[in-house]
């Protein structure tokens, strides 16, 4: 059985031996469909990877569906809070043993999707499981859903590589027909190359964790309320209505408001604003395709710690004491900069003006970074340029169609280079249908951009060159011979790092690729006697091209 312990918390792990009851049969539906061979075909592939993909999705809603007893979801819901009270003993530096990094947030991420699906299911009344039998039926469902679940977000992922990369999957079988899946020419060497050395860079970023404490102090303001008085009331009720064990204790959630609004003389109204933002229930839940495919939406019980189910025709809330204080962690430091709040919030005046200023400040966060890196290395540069000072007198305006405002000029002496940079604070990736956001991004909006700039400082390179004599009152200053290079700086990594046309740079790399010595300009990737370098996921010209 797959129920473990760890750091004394309940956790059940991943099981591989059922690939013989769910890889065997979709095997088996894929050639019907599509017969068998080895398939490199764009086109073919992709189709092949969403047919997996809503294979995955049937399978892991029959589970759920197969279950209208709340006992099972307080089951489901119980085992997420065990998973928050490991979360925070792993971020003090406990380990994770036996289980690694990546299955645990897998498996806590398919927690809250089987949480989710649940609110469109009319339940009946249950209590937590406490016969041996019915746990064990239960961790077996459990293991199956999170068998489905992470082929689910693996066919995402394979889905999102391939729209992203030329020529990406291939796909054939083996000996017992299961379909296998795999990275044509070069590039899973370049993956598994590549992608395991990131990981410390995430923890390298930019990041301003002072805004969650500034963003329950807008909440307090705007809606004249404590935050932390609202979460309060919430287990203040479960308790009065069980003293003895009040942490799955269900509670009707128009009451929530009624108390909010009495001790704090609002509007029931605006109090029902307040936690209709912090609410999932079946009128906002997101479809199990669009939880997947949309990591990024709101409307998910990651931001949203009230889960509402429908109990014999009755609305009853749950709410969890470890969740409902990581949310607003969550809303501040992967909403709210990117100009992201709970949809009903924005409806308070005061708090849309917030998180439009928060917003605006977040690519400041990064330059003021780099500024910092800069000034230590003594090196030349100028910041936010929308015009250049002139000998002649007249400035030379840039902030227009033409070129645009450039972040940072930079004189690298060392390597007889002018860096263009423009400053990108990206929310953090972790899985690649997010990578494809940020590439879509830099692709269509960034990268046309950033020409305009390159082309314009090239072609004027004269007009830089006194701006920088004057700023610095250095007439030696003489950056006329100097190769003109574009790069972006980002403060967490992302796919398009390694296969842009443009560098990207994390913060944590500024200081190498400044003295010459960043680690991707470097890496060259051996395959087949080939020699891959940066951008790593693109075919390799033949001879006769070049």
């Amino acid at each position: 059985m797959a129920r473990l312990q760890i750091l004394g918390h309940a956790f059940i792990s991943y099981e591989y031996d059922l690939r013989h009851v769910y890889w065997s049969e979709m095997s088996e539906k894929v050639i019907n469909k599509f017969g068998k061979k080895v398939f490199t075909d764009n086109v073919e592939v992709e189709e092949i990877l969403l047919f997996c993909f809503q294979y995955f999705i049937v399978k892991f809603k029959e589970i759920v569906f197969s279950e209208n007893s709340f006992t099972f979801y307080m089951y489901v819901f119980w085992l997420h809070e065990e998973s928050l009270k490991i979360y925070l003993q792993y971020n003090q530096g406990a380990s994770l043993h036996p289980i690694d990094e990546n299955e645990f947030a897998r498996s806590r991420r398919i927690l809250k999707a089987v949480l989710e699906q649940g609110c469109d299911i009319d339940l009946k009344w249950g209590e937590f499981p406490k016969d041996s039998n019915e746990l064990n039926r239960f961790d077996e469902k459990i293991q199956h859903l999170l068998y489905a679940g992470t082929w689910l977000y693996h066919f995402a992922d394979q889905i999102a590589y391939q729209k992203m990369i030329e020529e990406c999957n291939f796909i054939q079988f083996d000996e017992n027909d299961y379909i296998s899946i795999d990275f044509q020419h070069h590039y899973g060497t370049a993956y598994h190359k590549l992608f395991p050395a990131i990981g410390e860079e995430y923890e390298r970023g930019a990041f301003e964790l002072e805004i969650v404490h500034e963003l329950k102090q807008k909440i307090n303001e705007c809606f004249k309320i404590d935050y932390d008085w609202a979460g309060a009331i919430i287990y203040e009720i479960k308790k009065h209505h069980n003293s003895k064990d009040s942490t799955l204790q269900t509670i009707e959630p128009y009451i929530l408001p009624k108390n909010l609004a009495m001790q704090f003389g609002i509007t029931e109204d605006d109090a029902k604003l307040f936690y209709d933002g912090l609410t999932i229930s079946r009128e906002n839940k997101m479809s199990l395709e669009d939880l997947i495919l949309k990591p990024y939406s709101m409307d998910r019980f990651m931001y949203r710690p009230i889960l509402v189910y429908e109990i014999d025709g009755v609305e009853r809330a749950l709410v969890g004491e470890e969740k409902y204080p990581e949310s607003v962690m969550v809303l501040a430091t992967n909403a709210l900069k990117w100009n992201t709040l709970p949809k009903e919030w924005l409806q308070n005046d005061c708090m849309k003006v917030f998180m439009q200023l928060k917003g605006n400040e977040h690519d400041k966060l990064l330059e003021d970074e780099v500024e910092k890196i800069l000034i230590e290395k003594k090196t030349r540069f100028i910041r936010n340029v929308k015009s250049f000072k002139q000998k002649s007198k007249i400035n030379v305006n840039i902030d227009n169609a033409i070129c645009g405002e450039i972040d940072f000029l930079i004189i690298n002496t060392k390597l007889k280079k002018l860096l263009v940079v423009d400053c990108k604070y990206n929310k953090a990736r972790y899985e690649a249908v997010g990578y494809r956001t940020d590439d879509t991004n830099f692709k269509t909006k960034y990268e046309p951009k950033m020409l305009k700039k390159h082309n314009w400082v090239l072609n004027n390179i004269t007009v830089v060159n006194d701006h920088f004599q004057i700023i610095y009152q250095d007439e030696s200053i003489d950056v006329k011979g100097y190769e003109v290079e574009t790069v972006f700086f980002i403060n967490t990594p992302t796919f398009y790092m390694f296969n842009g046309d443009y560098k990207a740079i994390t913060l944590s790399q500024i200081p190498d690729y400044l003295d010459g010595n960043y680690k991707y300009n470097l890496l060259s990737i051996k395959h087949d006697g080939e020699e891959i370098k940066h951008p790593f996921f693109r075919k390799q010209k033949m001879k006769s091209e070049e």
